[in-house]
């Protein structure tokens, strides 16, 4: 590639104050091992490994440069590595050997800050979500820098862009997405489209046809071509599946009529897109590598969805419902699906008890307690001979924290009839309900924090089948077994599950689905990358 203008400068810049001094390469040793030492014990021994010898010369520094700007198509701005204080200070390296071994030092903290935030985020999840393991990484931002300084100085931003960001499509997928909606931007972004006090659907007049599906053709929803013919500022039917389509993307009841949620969703600035765009980009990064290719289980909480991938594919997508925002949200943490159980007994957390079940039960303890058929126990796990008397004393000292209450198992049982046990501090697991209405709700945060499978059966056969010798047919039975209450079945190994959040994705058809931030998770985020 052809260098700019403003790199040729800055090397030549480089490479002018370089010769000016005698304190070049040679005599630098001293100076740069105590500036390592000082940064950095990792860095020291890095740089030891090079007999602490100085790294970027002209050339180099030119490439890094290169790598930072290119890392903006990746949402990752310069100004977010003071791109523009480092070059000042690039053009003008001081005479003092100690100076400008402090440069060098403080560009291979620069370009390993860089390298690590495209290859694993620039945000810390742990920052973001207490509740979230590191994930081990193989490969560091070292072994980057390494692989990059092995190759001409010319090829160093070309290696790196090339070995260092995550290796899944979906995040190629989302980097080519912001491109596509920032040329949106650049030509002006779409005009707002004026709000109706009745909404709007096929057939019905609506004031701004043409500038509707011109806004629909912008991000997909209504494929190009001319329009079917129709009477003037009137909604026809490919328009209103148009509007069925854009309400899919954005988690809203897709009726194909232009109400206050959908005429919201489509009057979102463009930028208010890149910004989300930008910052589920970095949430990508937090995941292991290749994560698509490695078998595992996805929830995206902000979608209220559920995935199984393996090899690069999908193998399954299912709605569920997740924790009540505001109230009962569901963590982001990721973890291993051990074992399940058929017909489970519900374990009712003490703080479900205390406030709400104890209260309700009060007033007729014998009653309200057979209706739901809850029962008093000494700890989780009793025998059906240690069940306790259903009375006022033990309903106190249930919601005191000494005794505890569960709920036998069967269709009514608020676990439904299979739960899926991830070990894990916040009782969280997937598990089926015997209320499966509300999975055909657009908005789905309904739950305690636990995330409700709307598939249970399909996913239990899809985690069994690893075992041999199970099948659909033989995992319905065990559901439906009354001799057979609370049946554990272990897996004969874990399947990785990853409960995360993204407001923004791709879908398996290309096109970007965004969904409401329901938790606030968003805020923070933006805040991170300096961003509205």
């Amino acid at each position: 590639m052809r260098p700019k203008p403003w790199m040729q400068a800055l090397v030549g810049a480089f490479l002018l104050s370089f010769s000016q001094t005698e304190a070049s390469a040679q005599g630098m040793e001293q100076y740069i091992k105590s500036k390592a030492s000082a940064a950095d014990s990792s860095l020291s021994r890095w740089y030891g490994t090079r007999n602490y010898q100085p790294i970027w010369t002209g050339e180099r520094l030119m490439g890094l440069a290169q790598f930072l700007q290119e890392l903006d198509k990746h949402g990752l701005s310069p100004h977010l590595f003071n791109f523009n204080e480092w070059d000042a200070r690039w053009r003008e390296l001081s005479l003092d050997p100690s100076e400008r071994a402090a440069t060098d030092v403080g560009t291979t903290q620069l370009a390993l800050y860089a390298i690590q935030a495209l290859a694993y985020g620039f945000t810390e999840p742990t920052d973001m979500h207490p509740k979230w393991k590191p994930i081990n990484r193989k490969v560091s931002a070292f072994a980057f820098l390494d692989e990059a300084l092995k190759y001409d100085p010319s090829q160093f931003s070309a290696v790196l862009l090339d070995k260092a960001p995550p290796e899944d499509a979906r995040y190629d997928d989302m980097v080519k997405s912001l491109a596509r909606y920032r040329e949106i931007a650049r030509f002006g972004g779409w005009r707002k489209l004026p709000v109706t006090a009745v909404a709007s659907g096929p057939g019905d007049p609506y004031p701004e046809v043409k500038l509707l599906r011109a806004r629909l053709q912008a991000e997909g929803d209504l494929p190009g071509g001319s329009p079917t013919k129709t009477r003037r500022k009137e909604i026809d039917q490919r328009t209103a599946d148009a509007i069925k389509s854009f309400q899919f993307r954005h988690g809203i009841e897709p009726d194909g009529y232009l109400g206050q949620q959908t005429l919201t969703e489509l009057n979102i600035p463009t930028s208010d897109r890149l910004n989300s765009l930008i910052i589920n980009i970095d949430r990508l990064r937090w995941m292991p590598r290749a994560y698509e290719k490695s078998e595992h289980l996805e929830v995206n909480i902000a979608e209220s969805a559920l995935r199984m991938f393996d090899k690069g594919k999908q193998i399954t997508v299912m709605p569920v419902i997740v924790g009540v925002k505001g109230k009962h949200q569901t963590p982001i943490f990721h973890g291993d699906i051990e074992h399940l159980f058929f017909r489970p007994y519900w374990n009712v957390p003490p703080s479900i008890a205390r406030t709400e079940i104890v209260p309700a039960a009060l007033s007729n303890p014998t009653a309200y307690m057979a209706e739901h058929n809850y029962e008093i126990i000494p700890f989780y796990g009793a025998a059906p001979n240690q069940i306790l008397p259903v009375n006022s004393t033990n309903l106190n000292k249930a919601a005191a924290g000494s005794l505890y209450i569960r709920q036998t198992s069967g269709p009514d049982n608020s676990l439904g009839l299979v739960k899926f046990i991830f070990p894990n501090d916040s009782s969280v697991y997937l598990h089926d309900t015997p209320d499966h209405s509300l999975f055909t709700r657009a908005d789905r945060d309904f739950s305690h924090g636990c995330v409700r499978v709307s598939r249970p059966d399909e996913l239990a056969d899809l985690l069994l089948k690893r075992n041999g010798g199970w099948n659909i047919n033989s995992v319905r039975a065990a559901m439906q077994d009354v001799n057979a209450p609370n049946r554990k079945e272990e897996f004969s190994r874990s399947m990785p599950v990853y409960l995360i959040y993204w407001t923004s994705t791709i879908m398996v058809d290309g096109r970007v689905r965004f969904d409401e931030d329901i938790y606030g998770h968003d805020v923070e985020m933006y805040q991170k990358f300096g961003l509205k």
